[in-house]
């Protein structure tokens, strides 16, 4: 009996630039949309799915190969959304949900579908299927996503949980050219380090504690879990699991390993500031990821991103959902 090789598709670049004719295909799709995301989350991820049959075949074929392979930078970007003409002011926290009753964020959901099933986890932002990331002036210099001027340190999405979703997807409803999303994937990673160095890199020997926004909700918030080894998988594609400021090592030695990580990722990570109508697609085991500093004005027209998550098996959750089917429960986090 003889085999036969298969060529193993070529990664997605970063970049799909929609034309005008399919940027209104998709719109004319996600119309098709009826439920609310923060309301019927489930409907709404239904209706998207269903969608997301109707989107432009080279964007559906671009998205699913991002699913299947990945990029060379971690993230896929579609570009040339439609965003709405009424779009309310840029609050100053995330409390209101208003990118959750966007027309816009129903082309979101019917794009994400293509990569798997949109979640929400109750202890962020009390389960909403899409969030109001924007800058909060309360939150300015923490290590949140309403944070601004601070730079948003090198992670991986929900680092010390097992239920971490397997996409982060950032739709700009207003952008700020001086707000980069940095991502670095970990087929770039791996080669800046020696092969001793990879081995260790695949060991558990880094502790991580838990993020302050899920504390609350957890029966023992100041656990500290591990030991997580912070490379796993193939060695060609591998994933990555840090936190450059949740993660330590548990010796000296593994603690200046983490170090040069980190180092890294400065040094190499790629970085895209989001224009209105940006859609950023970054696989979470596949490459960690941040957020340069910026400077609001607090005057209303400010960033605007509306931020979900994304499963590829809802089916691995099914036990820790709350009764809508669709939200993480957070005692389980």
């Amino acid at each position: 009996m003889t085999t036969t090789a298969t060529t193993r598709p070529a990664p997605q670049q970063t970049l799909f630039e929609l034309t005008a004719d399919q940027a209104a295909q998709v719109r004319e799709a996600a119309q098709r949309i009826t439920a609310l995301p923060n309301q019927d989350a489930d409907a709404f991820c239904r209706q998207a799915l269903e969608a997301s049959f109707d989107l432009p075949g080279e964007l559906r074929k671009a998205v699913l190969n991002f699913s299947d392979v990945g990029s060379d930078s971690g993230v896929m970007v579609v570009r040339g959304l439609y965003v709405d003409d009424d779009l309310v002011d840029t609050p100053l926290d995330n409390a209101q949900g208003h990118a959750g009753r966007t027309e816009f964020v129903k082309e979101m959901g019917a794009i994400a579908h293509l990569l798997g099933t949109m979640v929400g986890y109750e202890a962020e932002n009390g389960g909403r299927l899409v969030q109001d990331m924007v800058p909060n002036p309360k939150l300015a210099m923490t290590q949140q996503s309403q944070s601004s001027k601070v730079e948003l340190e090198a992670h991986t999405e929900q680092c010390f949980s097992e239920y971490r979703p397997d996409y982060v997807i950032l739709g700009a409803l207003r952008g700020d050219p001086d707000a980069y999303t940095f991502a670095y994937a970990a087929r770039k990673f791996v080669e800046h380090f020696t092969e001793d160095e990879l081995k260790q890199l695949r060991e558990p020997r880094w502790m991580t504690q838990i993020d302050d926004s899920f504390k609350p909700f957890i029966p023992d918030p100041n656990a500290v879990r591990g030991p997580y080894p912070i490379l796993t998988g193939p060695e060609d594609d591998p994933y990555i699991l840090i936190d450059q400021d949740l993660m330590h090592g548990v010796t000296k030695e593994s603690q200046e390993l983490l170090n040069k990580v980190v180092q890294t990722y400065i040094d190499h990570r790629d970085g895209v500031a989001l224009a209105a109508g940006d859609l950023l697609m970054l696989d979470n085991p596949r490459a960690m990821h941040g957020r340069s500093m910026y400077t609001p004005r607090f005057d209303g027209k400010d960033r605007f991103i509306a931020r979900g998550f994304v499963v590829r098996d809802r089916r691995r959750l099914w036990p820790w959902l709350l009764d809508d089917r669709r939200t993480v429960a957070a005692m389980y986090s």
